[in-house]
């Protein structure tokens, strides 16, 4: 990761398999945002912002791709090179809408967890405004529910095609809203010169404000709440169900092998949809929802994404599932060294990479980053007798050391930070604290 991109160059991106390898023709992902920023946010914050300053050099091409659908504000593309779709499947192309939200969620992860208002307010805020205008014209209302929502669209989970009312998309929408507003309202009080500026810029109604904020309380989503579960789509609780294990192995990929409508046929999932919102905005759900919903979804994941198992091991390890937990670690750290995938040949996956450098720090350390502060819940695999990670927190290097009878964690260069230890709000500086390892997974 650290040789792949050093953020030196504002504006650009990390192609999908790095410096590595020539598949997907150097493009980038959404992988970006959800998978690579979380591990410069925490070791080079720099280059962090740097990934992000590339969505703003290329917000002019996004608006021009807003206006090739027929829609208005920032369309930000599946797959890129230089801010241009370059993508030549229309059903990725056209309906996988959730880049936008990735964006938009990294621009949140990063002023949350670096305080960079300078950021929000220079450049932040007009991409938030742009694909907020996106995601206000691409949805409709339903007919019978009287929901907004979104139809005709494909989430994370690409087997699932041309879908109505995908949750996390919804719910993404949702939630970029909500921080759009909070951030026109935080400029206007804080920032009056900013704020006068992107209102110029952008030439935002005060009238589109009330619009979003009420497609956002209006919003769809799929939920039974006699389970617990989200349902990843209208309908997708209908759809036939197939065992994932009785397809034989020879098959796999099924991408290369299974024709594109049998794909979407069924209650088969290619990788988290709804478990990734989880992920994402955790402290938001409840024990019992992650539960209900991984012991759902994680038998219908056959994990064709290299993105999957990182983000199915760190919820197994919050919900108590050491055996799960590591053996989706050891997927997504072998997937390469040991080819699982047959195609190591064409370069390493350089996002699941950065998925199995969450694994460690989000999964076994406990790391939670959409809160106030950072939080940890530190366990040990039995497998392991320590194991140890840096982060950086608001300018602070913590170096975090686990082993059978404490986690102990430290400034390393000096200054102090407040951060959660086990629900405990702490202050870490240079001397360090210790703490007993309160839950773990030894045996």
């Amino acid at each position: 990761m650290y040789q792949t991109y050093h953020g030196d160059h504002p504006g650009y991106n990390i192609g999908a398999k790095g410096l590595t390898g020539e598949a997907y023709r150097g493009l980038a992902f959404w992988d970006t945002e959800s998978y690579c920023l979380p591990f410069y946010l925490f070791n080079n914050p720099k280059a962090a912002r740097s990934l992000l300053e590339f969505r703003y050099k290329t917000l002019p091409q996004a608006l021009q791709r807003g206006k090739d659908v027929d829609c208005a504000g920032a369309f930000y593309p599946i797959a890129t090179i230089d801010g241009t779709e370059s993508c030549d499947l229309w059903q990725h192309s056209n309906l996988q809408l959730h880049v936008g939200t990735a964006v938009s969620y990294g621009i949140w992860h990063y002023v949350n967890n670096t305080g960079d208002r300078e950021f929000l307010y220079s450049k932040g805020a007009e991409m938030l405004i742009q694909i907020s205008r996106f995601y206000a014209s691409r949805g409709q209302w339903g007919q019978r529910s009287g929901e907004y929502g979104y139809f005709g669209v494909m989430g994370p989970d690409e087997f699932q095609l041309m879908v109505n009312n995908n949750c996390y998309i919804n719910l993404m929408a949702q939630k970029l809203f909500e921080y759009t507003l909070e951030t026109v309202a935080l400029m206007k009080a804080e920032a009056p010169e900013e704020y006068a500026a992107v209102i110029a810029d952008t030439a935002l109604r005060e009238e589109e404000l009330a619009d979003w904020d009420h497609k956002r309380t209006h919003m769809k989503i799929p939920f039974d709440p006699g389970s617990g579960i989200y349902e990843e789509h209208d309908g997708f609780f209908d759809m036939p169900h197939l065992d994932i294990h009785s397809i034989p192995v020879s098959e796999f990929p099924l991408y290369a092998n299974w024709s594109y409508d049998r794909l979407y046929r069924y209650d088969m999932i290619k990788q988290p949809d709804v478990l990734m919102f989880l992920f994402l905005y955790n402290g938001q759900f409840s024990r019992e929802a992650k539960l209900a919903n991984y012991e759902y979804y994680e038998p219908r994941c056959i994990h064709e994404s290299s993105l999957s198992p990182s983000i199915h091991s760190i919820l197994a390890s919050e919900l108590g599932k050491p055996e799960e937990a590591y053996r989706f670690f050891e997927f997504a750290t072998r997937l390469d060294l040991d080819n699982y995938n047959r195609n190591t040949r064409e370069g390493l996956h350089t996002t699941s990479i950065a998925a199995a450098w969450m694994n460690i720090v989000y999964g076994f350390g406990g790391m939670r980053s959409d809160g106030d502060c950072l939080s940890f819940r530190p366990v040990l695999p039995k497998q392991w007798t320590a194991y140890s990670f840096q982060v950086m927190c608001r300018g602070v290097l913590l170096g975090i050391t686990v082993n059978a009878e404490s986690v102990c964690f430290r400034a390393v260069n000096g200054g102090s930070v407040e951060v959660l230890i086990y629900d405990q709000r702490v202050t870490v500086d240079e001397a360090g604290i210790e703490l007993p390892l309160a839950e773990g997974m030894l045996a």
